[in-house]
């Protein structure tokens, strides 16, 4: 944790690695840290690598950061097993994301461009325990763990472009969330908390990087009075505040690492208000969110109340 902040509770996962590749101006060279990307010169050099616990946590969306831009898209595959024969028993929740990311740099501090590319793709099947404590109240424990695949990654510099090695990554996450929720009227409200914890292990050098979390939010969500087939429509707002700690950091040339302690997220979706499965998906929503703070902005799909 920082020694400019300290707070008491955190976890969440966030699953890790980086890029890779490494070019040197005058006379060509190549490396591949399981960190990045890194270009030197006799009087400079340029790292550039990826926060990818970010990156996965991020879902479906993209940001831009000191040149590094990051499309991400993941897709949730859910399936809930009820524990028991009551509406409110304990529940079984079991979710496998399914992710692509592609990640591009773009400079020119060596004079001519220097750009590099890759793409990540990943696994993460994850369990997640609902036990209810009492009305309105759940505990959700829960444990992930996957691989992800750095592929198709390449350097350009002085329009000499050079591939670089595949990569490989174990990945696991675990925390615990809390879900609060109760009605006003026809209005439902939740408020949610996370922490947790994610890392990724590289299975091709040494190296790890990782980082706990705290999440906390707040839903509202109420109907529109809007009707499909007898089935009436919802729209819901959320706030999520995230504390990450470590700090999550991301490269910027030749500056130190920019480092994002908290970010905030405001966010719209629509759904059903009686649930319903379509395909294998549980009481699916679609919306959108903004995400701002510590210099970092992004955009990203909303699939529900992340709690």
């Amino acid at each position: 944790m920082s020694d400019k902040r300290s707070i008491g509770i955190y976890w969440l996962r966030r699953v890790t690695a980086v890029i890779a590749g490494c070019l040197t101006a005058a006379g060509i060279c190549l490396a591949f840290p399981s960190t990045g990307v890194s270009a030197e010169t006799s009087d400079k050099t340029i790292e550039v690598w990826v926060n990818t616990p970010y990156v996965v946590q991020f879902g479906f969306g993209s940001y831009d950061i000191g040149g590094l831009t990051t499309s991400s898209y993941r897709i949730p595959l859910s399936h809930t097993i009820n524990l028991g024969t009551e509406k409110d028993d304990w529940r079984l929740n079991l979710t496998g994301y399914l992710g692509y990311s592609h990640v591009d740099f773009k400079t020119e501090l060596f004079g001519p461009r220097f750009s590099a590319e890759t793409d990540y793709l990943f696994v993460l099947p994850q369990v997640e325990l609902a036990i209810p404590i009492r009305k309105g109240w759940t505990v959700k424990p829960y444990l992930a763990a996957g691989v992800g695949w750095y592929c198709n990654g390449s350097i350009e510099f002085e329009g000499k472009k050079e591939l670089t090695k595949d990569s490989y990554g174990f990945l696991y996450a675990a925390g615990i969330g809390n879900l609060f929720e109760f009605q006003i009227q026809k209005t439902h409200v939740s408020f949610g908390s996370k922490f947790g914890w994610a890392e990724e292990i590289s299975l091709d050098s040494p190296g790890t990087m990782g980082f706990a979390t705290l999440q906390n939010g707040v839903e509202i969500m109420h109907p529109l009075g809007i009707y499909i087939n007898g089935r009436e429509f919802n729209m819901a707002e959320s706030f999520t505040y995230y504390y990450f700690f470590p700090a999550a950091r991301f490269s910027v040339p030749n500056e130190p690492p920019h480092k994002v302690y908290d970010q905030f997220e405001f966010g719209v979706n629509f759904g059903f208000v009686e649930p319903i499965k379509v395909w294998i998906l549980e009481n699916p929503r679609i919306g959108a969110s903004y995400r701002f703070g510590d210099g970092m902005t992004g955009f990203r799909l909303n699939l529900g109340f992340p709690f």
